[in-house]
């Protein structure tokens, strides 16, 4: 029994050495290859739902943390991923986004939601917060977000600059005794930037302010909301109509989702500002070079090229 259990072992790793050999242990993905988030992955408004109605699918897709998207794609480990579209890192990495052309992801525009009773109480909030939106364009946005993910500078210190840059706060916050007023956020790097822009806007007014900005994800800090541990923060007209709503078929016009997401949160005592015009959605990025080469600037050419059987970059 010894004997012929020494055999099989023997066996066992003799097949393992050769199938390796022949590359059939060999774990780094080949073809066209995607990077995204698990929730993007699952969600319907996510992958399932554009390769259906783009009609293709990829020769693989890989889970890993949505951060580590980009760096995979710039450093050639996929041919496309998954991001944002405001992230400061598709400018900096050299990535491009492809265009959504049949627009099937929801929008999101970004607005701060703030207790109706707050508003009650302190009616100058809307006027202070309002103030930043107008200036809040994709480029804009973007390149804030690069000089915290690229160049290495605090939210607040950003957040900081580009107020006092636009005149909308003054060099030493104001005395005052308004308040406290909480302020939340999500924990992503322009959720911290919008967090502290409101932050630091009410304090420059004369608020004290209990900074809860990186509080959680969409959910945690949702709730903090509702139940009044904080009383403002910034969120997706996308995010609040798929997911604090529970609605299955996204939308694509900026002014009709807001109008309606507003609308259901009027009854929930939460009152949306002024929404921005940039529109932080998901996206499928390519590394510039390659979509060059292949001539591919949509959802549509990618789907296309997949199709064909044009040889991934």
């Amino acid at each position: 029994m010894k004997v012929k259990g020494r055999f099989l072992i023997f066996a066992a790793l003799f097949l393992l050495v050769a199938l390796t050999a022949l590359g059939c242990g060999d774990n780094q993905a080949e073809g066209w290859v995607f990077a995204t988030d698990h929730e993007y992955s699952v969600r319907p408004d996510g992958y399932p739902g554009v390769t259906d109605l783009y009609g293709f699918e990829f020769d693989d897709v890989i889970i890993m943390d949505q951060g580590i998207t980009y760096q995979a794609l710039r450093d050639g480990d996929v041919a496309v991923a998954m991001g944002f579209a405001t992230d400061g890192r598709i400018a900096a990495f050299d990535l491009v986004n492809l265009e959504d052309d049949k627009e099937f992801h929801p929008v999101y525009n970004v607005a701060p939601n703030v207790l109706t009773a707050t508003l009650e109480e302190y009616p100058e909030i809307e006027g202070l917060l309002n103030s930043v939106v107008p200036l809040l364009d994709e480029e804009t946005m973007s390149e804030l977000n690069a000089r915290v993910d690229i160049e290495g500078y605090e939210p607040d210190e950003v957040a900081y600059e580009f107020l006092l840059d636009n005149g909308l706060i003054s060099e030493t916050a104001a005395d005052g005794d308004k308040g406290p007023i909480s302020i939340g956020s999500k924990e992503f790097t322009e959720q911290l930037l919008l967090g502290q822009m409101a932050v630091l806007l009410l304090e420059n007014d004369g608020f004290q302010v209990e900074d809860n900005t990186g509080l959680g994800g969409t959910s945690i800090v949702r709730e903090a909301l509702e139940n009044d541990e904080i009383q403002i923060y910034w969120e997706y007209t996308g995010t609040a109509w798929m997911t604090h709503f529970g609605n299955e078929e996204a939308i694509t016009n900026p002014e009709e989702c807001y109008a309606l997401v507003k609308e259901e949160d009027a009854n929930n005592g939460i009152t949306w500002l002024d929404y921005s015009d940039f529109n932080n959605t998901y996206t499928f990025m390519m590394r510039r070079a390659d979509a060059d080469s292949l001539g591919i600037t949509t959802i549509s050419d990618l789907a296309e090229a997949i199709n064909e059987g044009v040889p991934a970059p």
